[in-house]
């Protein structure tokens, strides 16, 4: 029984024939520069170590358009994290004006918080808070936790 030379493909569909341990690519297939390729037609074949060496700067360059961008992830629709995204992107200023003067609500809350701190507590025990505005008084009164509560200045 006689022994063909055995074929295999390279991943692009062009046979490689290996013959006596040496493995060889058509020349026609390969891409090179026209100088090359005037070279090639004398050579009617090349070993696939050569074409692998003069693949490799083709491949080092990529085009922008080549490259795949990122892939987002998305919120299941309905779970609370996206719900919580929307309320986190607007974060309104509110301002309180009496008799001339003005405050922010925002630094009436820190100032309650920081009295919290103060006083000897952690601001991550902090699960609810509540303000009360008097500005007839001059004060805010706070309620953390349904707990602990207390009054700094408005003004």
């Amino acid at each position: 029984m006689k022994k063909r030379p055995a074929v295999k493909f390279d991943g692009t569909k062009t046979p490689v024939k290996t013959t006596a341990g040496e493995t060889t690519v058509p020349a026609a297939e390969t891409k090179a520069a026209p100088e090359v390729k005037a070279a090639e037609k004398q050579e009617e074949t090349k070993t696939v170590a050569e074409v692998a060496a003069e693949a490799e700067p083709a491949a080092e360059t990529k085009t922008v358009a080549e490259e795949k961008p990122a892939k987002k992830t998305r919120a299941p629709r309905g779970s609370k994290t996206a719900k919580k995204a929307v309320k986190e992107e607007l974060k309104p200023e509110v301002f309180i004006q009496y008799q001339g003067r003005e405050a922010m609500v925002a630094d009436a809350i820190e100032k309650a918080k920081a009295e919290f701190v103060a006083d000897g507590h952690r601001v991550s025990t902090i699960k609810s808070l509540q303000v009360y505005l008097k500005p007839e008084e001059d004060a805010a009164y706070y309620v953390i936790n349904h707990k602990f509560a207390g009054r700094v200045d408005l003004f």
